[in-house]
């Protein structure tokens, strides 16, 4: 028979069983609010005695353990698709600000356009047929001009300030993920110094969680937990991103930003941020695996849709001392033979080579007679025994060189060049027939449009076209000057989308606009029918301008696409983000604290320990008539 003294410890161990799930049940309503926080639950079980013939005699209860609900198969779900549900966002916001810049404030109803600017252009050149020596008529041709030019350089400088934006956010982003790292680390050895006891850290894991969850939206997180090898020294928790170790267990791998030296692209900004490790690893940007905010703001920093300049090298040779000396690398069987299409940077640019990067100070352009460009690149530094082998080697076997990475998304950087190209090749053709034509001063035409030599400020003379018919060769940083009239000579690689202008002879005088053509005998006067003017309004409607069309269909063209991708990345952006609100919705129905099952476990366990008290009163009461109803 057991002990009646037993007894009490029995109902004593009901008291202490069901007062701290009471006292759980307390701490998750506490925590209804708390984000991350894991609704707990106590787990008790009965303590069994000895075994006799008849019975096993119990001993009551105890708790044995307090634990999170928790179902790691959603928190991986959870954070993989808040990883990719970031990246389509934060590329829906930068395409949106692009459509923005380049076709006004869609949501407006005055919206300013592209398309509008330039079909205002046309309508006040159309003006000047009728009118081809009206002085007023002509002022205002330019002055609509100015305008247009205004409103591409503008949309250049809203591009570069969505470049910078995103450059910054990217820094932001690395502080962040050192700033979680850092928290992660701190709470693993919380977390362990608790549990070598035996107990179970469910809040500090909730908050470990929730940093991880946080993580996610960054970039795409893996995270292995496992037991020490052999069993010896303290549980491992290791976090991974990028295919690099960010924390391992108490130790953190700590990410750098810096600012690179180099541009990849002619418009690009300065000071545009690397990232690696800090031990030195390479973290590569332009992993498609990187997910998460990082890498739709890398994306849209750095997309070049793929295209980049890429031949192999022709020849190595030393550049003459008084040049520096520096190695020259020649690039022949180059992808790009056409100007209005080279976006490479003139000066401080990259070359890559078997995966190492070298930087060049400039580079020249020889056109040959078939019109293929072959390139002369002057290196920055004189490269040591080891890159000088890397790049004979290369060279020995033909591998193909590149000046830039290829990122596969359409980014600042590709919607930049297709303004370039619009700008170099309209120009190009606008100014071939501007210079064919005699002014109203019976003086050849002089360029319309035109660019800003950096050094100076001045105009250069363009030039459409060699003895060949081809793009003239041309250097990156030293413009031909012109022996007889002191200017420089331009190619249009000079002419981008920043520095695209009315020429300022055109501005002071616009007598110059050519609107006469010589007479059939070549002299030097002309018609006053303004024939020339005729020739200048039928391009708007050249089909074959560009590879999409005219003028007008090469700019519907460039925003239809910008806004075919940006209605894509808002699309899986909204998808991303329903499928995500799924997830955490049965990733709640585990872990989340609900309020009428909280308000029923505790009636629950309050009368169950209303119980615990009435079997110590019949005890009490049993051990009372005992000891003084018996007089025993």
């Amino acid at each position: 028979m057991a002990s009646t003294f037993g007894s009490f410890e029995i109902a004593k161990s009901g008291m202490m069983a069901y007062n701290n799930k009471l006292q759980v049940v307390a701490h998750n309503v506490a925590n209804i609010e708390t984000k991350g926080y894991s609704k707990q639950v106590t787990n008790i079980t009965s303590v069994v005695g000895q075994r006799n013939s008849f019975a096993v005699q119990g001993y009551g209860v105890e708790t044995v353990s307090i634990t999170r609900t928790r179902s790691e198969y959603f928190d991986t779900k959870f954070q993989q698709t808040q990883s990719k549900f970031s990246k389509y966002e934060t590329e829906a916001y930068y395409l949106n600000s692009l459509q923005d810049a380049i076709c006004g404030d869609v949501t407006a109803d005055n919206k300013s356009r592209i398309l509008d600017a330039f079909d205002d252009f046309y309508a006040a050149l159309s003006n000047l047929k009728g009118k081809p020596n009206d002085k007023t008529v002509r002022t205002q041709a330019v002055e609509v001009a100015q305008t247009f030019t205004k409103f591409v350089n503008d949309m250049a400088t809203k591009m570069q300030q969505l470049q910078e934006e995103a450059n910054v956010a990217i820094k932001t982003c690395v502080d962040q993920i050192n700033a979680y790292a850092e928290r992660i680390t701190s709470i693993n050895k919380q977390i362990n110094t608790i549990e070598m006891y035996g107990a179970t850290a469910n809040d500090l894991r909730d908050q470990r969680s929730q940093l991880i969850d946080e993580l996610s939206k960054i970039c795409n997180v893996e995270v292995v937990e496992e037991e020490a090898p052999d069993g010896v020294g303290d549980p491992q928790y290791c976090v991974y991103i990028n295919g690099g170790i960010l924390v391992d267990t108490y130790r953190m791998n700590q990410l750098e930003v810096v600012q690179k030296d180099t541009y990849s692209n002619i418009n690009d900004i300065e000071g545009c941020y690397n990232i690696r490790w800090s031990n030195g690893a390479d973290f590569p940007l332009h992993n498609n695996l990187m997910g998460g905010q990082l890498q739709g703001l890398i994306e849209m920093r750095d997309g070049n849709n793929s295209t980049a300049l890429e031949g192999v090298i022709g020849g190595l040779t030393n550049a003459p001392q008084d040049e520096g000396g520096n190695l020259k690398l020649t690039l022949t069987d180059a992808n790009c033979n056409d100007v209005q299409l080279l976006n490479i940077p003139a000066s401080n640019g990259e070359i890559i080579v078997s995966g190492r990067t070298y930087a060049y100070d400039s580079f020249e352009v020889k056109v040959g007679a078939d019109g293929k460009f072959t390139y002369e690149f002057t290196l920055s530094t004189k490269v040591d025994a080891a890159d000088a082998k890397v790049l004979q080697n290369a060279m020995a076997k033909g591998y193909t060189v590149s000046t830039a990475e290829r990122v596969e998304a359409r980014g600042i950087p590709y919607y930049m060049a297709q303004l370039n190209e619009f700008v170099r090749t309209f120009a190009k053709e606008f100014n071939t027939i501007q210079n064919e034509g005699l002014d109203l001063h019976d003086e050849k035409g002089i360029d319309f449009f035109n660019a800003k030599v950096p050094a100076t400020g001045e105009n250069y003379v363009m030039v459409e076209k060699d003895a060949n018919g081809f793009d003239p060769s041309f250097s990156s940083t030293r413009p031909q000057v012109d022996a007889a009239t002191g200017k420089y000579v331009g190619s249009y690689y000079y002419m981008t989308a920043a520095n695209f202008c009315v020429t300022d002879e055109m501005i002071g005088d616009p007598g110059k606009i050519a609107g006469k053509l010589p007479y059939d005998d070549g002299s030097e006067t002309g018609n006053d029918q303004g024939e020339n003017i005729e020739r200048l309004t039928k391009l708007k409607d050249k089909s074959d301008m560009f590879v999409h069309g005219a003028p007008d269909d090469f700019i519907r063209s460039l925003t239809a696409s910008l806004g075919v991708n940006g209605r894509k990345a808002i699309s899986l952006a909204e998808s991303q983000g329903n499928l995500l609100y799924a997830i955490d919705t049965n990733r709640q129905s585990i872990s989340g604290v609900d309020e009428d099952e909280e308000g029923a476990n505790m009636i629950i366990f309050n009368h169950m320990l209303t119980c615990q008290y009435k079997v110590l009163s019949v005890l009490n009461e049993v051990l009372d008539k005992l000891i003084n109803g018996t007089a025993v």
